[in-house]
């Protein structure tokens, strides 16, 4: 990882600026306060954010200001990244807001909880050894803050050598240990809870015993049973088939008994019929007998009959006719006779002449009179004409029609006649028939009789057949049967009853034997982690922090007598990592040694200790970049002209080094001024 720039925007002191990291060595210049440190804590939250207790948002933004963002371009083996991130002022405090990274050019906007584990990742950092506050690779290997490491120097040994071998990756086998403490106790929990489970498999395997010979037992007493069975199953089966053939025989005796009652059924029936047929017969020779007589003597010519019917049919219309034309003329004479009197009258009555209002003269009205009465007389002459015609046409009419109900009665007593010989030759007909039937009848009657005699004698071969005492006899067996299939029944259940508690015995021992087994295999596995999985981790742990400790030791006796070229002046450090220093062959507390001292023990530590994490974790990708925060804080000019050689032996792509030392800008390739003015930062 080489950094390329970065940008501020309300960041601490600064308002807007954009900042170029170019390789080699670079300084940041400034006077004390001058925002050089800000520079290195904004690289720090570009690429982990914000972290509880160590590095919080009201610290990086802007005082006065709701909103600041810190935008980072680095190069990761050969590609470009950019990631930004920002805060927001809330009400109570300063929070993290979303933010994005660029990678090939492709922008992904992102949580601050994904921008860290984006870096993570394209850092190559193991995660375990990332905690909720800090990231342990990066503080020890890119940017420490020369007083930190100071306090790490002057901690507790224990928590400097937790520390440490959580940093190396050597506290995994302190995990390995501890976790097989844990799982050594889990062992012996499961073994007791496994022993709990056998503790009755003896009693277990007793009991099968027990069941399998009472198993035998009933066994023997259900094959002793069989034979039993066998032999009252045979009987049964003889004892229905004698049943079976008993109730065919009842059943044949059933249906001889309905056919014996249907043909006495049917006897009576044709004897009913034949009784019944000759009293129908003698009924009909007395109706034959009338109705011949009756027919006897009647000789009528119907058509001629008809003839005559037809004849007064047309005759005595016409007549009515006429003589409604006579009463009809009677009628028109009698209006008009009485016109022509009612006009004499009127005319005898007027004076004068109701049309022209003349005087009407007696001779007048004697004329009119005359005329009139003429009339009448002409009008009387007809009426009695008419009224001749009339009396000679009633009498003829009444004549006519007395004729014609004679030639009726004829003709009716004619179709009376014609009923009764049909009558007459229904009847003969029927006695024929009757007669005819008589003989079938008969037949049939002595036809029944002999079948009804047949069956009597079938009927009375199936007299004794003692059914009842069969059945009796086969209900004893058949019960006697339902005993011993309910004993053997007992038996079964019995042996099933065993085969499922022996086979659940049978799983229940297999699982114990298998649960005894695992017992031993648990015992086995405890035996190999306590009597040779401890051991080799412990050896492997020492072999490793032999190794880590003799190359920290060496490097760390390295850079401090590049530091402090003094024969008099010795380093190394102890079992725990903590630095012992002798002079003239004593040991002096570091508490006691001078301010340039503390801070080149401080930081022959601190560059050791780099190079050790880096050698140990080849894979991280910021090997190539290292921060150091005012390193030569209390140096001599002749300590000073040491870091020259201290900076070349690194020999890193990118170094930047923050300090207000002027003579430091003559041992770097790039130097960064800052200047500060009314609380705002410029590059200048």
């Amino acid at each position: 990882m080489l950094i390329k720039k970065i940008k501020l925007e309300n960041i601490r002191s600064y308002v807007n600026e954009e900042i170029d990291l170019p390789l080699g060595s670079t300084l940041l210049a400034g006077d004390i306060g001058s925002g050089k440190s800000s520079i290195l804590l904004a690289v720090d939250f570009a690429l982990f954010g914000i972290r509880q207790g160590e590095l919080s948002g009201n610290a990086l933004l802007r005082n006065g200001t709701n909103e600041g963002l810190v935008e980072l371009h680095f190069e990761l083996e050969n590609n470009n990244v950019v990631i930004q991130r920002r805060l927001k002022r809330t009400q109570n405090s300063v929070v993290q807001d979303s933010g994005y990274i660029i990678m090939n050019n492709e922008r992904q906007d992102k949580s601050a909880i994904e921008l860290k584990q984006d870096i993570l990742n394209l850092l190559n950092y193991p995660k375990e050894l990332l905690t909720k506050h800090k990231s342990l690779i990066y503080r020890y290997t890119v940017y420490t803050p020369q007083e930190e490491m100071k306090s790490i120097l002057l901690g507790e040994k224990d928590a400097r050598l937790d520390t440490l071998r959580k940093v190396f990756d050597i506290d995994k086998y302190k995990r390995i240990k501890e976790n097989t403490k844990i799982f050594i106790a889990n062992l012996k929990q499961k073994r007791r809870e496994l022993e709990g489970k056998i503790y009755d498999l003896e009693d277990k395997k007793k009991l099968v015993q027990s069941k399998i010979m009472e198993f035998s037992e009933i066994d023997l007493q259900l094959k002793e049973l069989i034979p039993r069975i066998t032999q009252i199953s045979k009987l049964v089966d003889e004892k229905r088939k004698e049943i079976k053939l008993l109730e065919e025989n009842i059943k044949k005796l059933n249906e001889l008994k309905k056919e014996f009652e249907l043909s006495r059924f049917k006897l009576e029936n044709a004897q009913a019929s034949f009784d019944k047929n000759e009293s129908e017969l003698k009924n009909l020779d007395l109706k034959i007998q009338k109705l011949e007589k009756e027919t006897k003597d009647v000789k009528i010519d119907i058509d001629e009959l008809n003839e005559k019917i037809d004849d007064f049919n047309e005759i005595i219309p016409k007549n009515k006719l006429e003589l409604e034309a006579v009463n009809k003329k009677i009628s028109e004479l009698e209006t008009r006779k009485l016109t022509a009197m009612d006009i004499i009258s009127k005319v005898m009555k007027i004076d004068k002449c109701p049309l022209c209002q003349q005087n009407v003269t007696h001779e007048h009205k004697d004329n009119i009179s005359e005329d009139e009465t003429k009339k009448i007389n002409e009008y009387e002459n007809e009426l009695n004409e008419n009224n001749r015609k009339k009396a000679l046409l009633k009498d003829k009419i009444k004549q006519l029609e007395a004729d014609f109900e004679i030639l009726r009665e004829q003709k009716s007593n004619y179709e009376l006649n014609k009923l009764k010989l049909d009558d007459l030759n229904d009847k003969k007909s029927k006695k024929e028939f009757l007669l005819k039937e008589q003989l079938e009848i008969n037949e049939d009657i002595s036809e029944i009789k002999d079948k009804i005699g047949l069956l009597e004698t079938e009927i009375n071969e199936f007299r004794d057949l003692n059914y009842d005492e069969k059945k009796i006899e086969l209900d004893d067996l058949l019960k006697r049967e339902r005993d011993l299939e309910i004993e053997r029944a007992s038996y079964l259940a019995n042996i099933q009853e065993l085969n499922k508690s022996v086979e659940e015995l049978g799983i229940e021992i297999t699982l114990k034997m298998q649960t005894k087994k695992n017992i031993g295999r648990i015992n086995d596995v405890q035996f190999w982690l306590e009597e040779y999985f401890a051991n080799v981790v412990d050896l492997i742990e020492k072999q490793i922090m032999l190794k880590v400790h003799r190359d920290f030791n060496g490097l760390f006796e390295k850079w401090f007598n590049m530091l402090m070229e003094n024969e008099n002046f010795n380093v190394r450090l102890d079992d725990e990592f903590s630095p012992l220093i002798q002079q003239n062959g004593h040991d002096i507390d570091y508490l006691y040694l001078s301010g340039g001292e503390k801070t080149a023990i401080a930081l022959a530590y601190r560059l050791a200790l780099n190079q050790v994490i880096n050698n140990l974790m080849t894979s991280i990708k910021t090997r190539d970049l290292l921060i150091l925060d005012e390193p030569t804080d209390g140096f001599s000019d002749e300590q000073l002209d040491r870091v020259r050689n201290v900076l070349s032996e690194l020999n890193l792509k990118q170094l930047i080094l923050v300090s207000h030392e002027q003579k430091i800008e003559s041992f770097v390739d790039n130097v960064i001024r800052l200047n500060k003015e009314q609380h705002i930062t410029k590059i200048i």
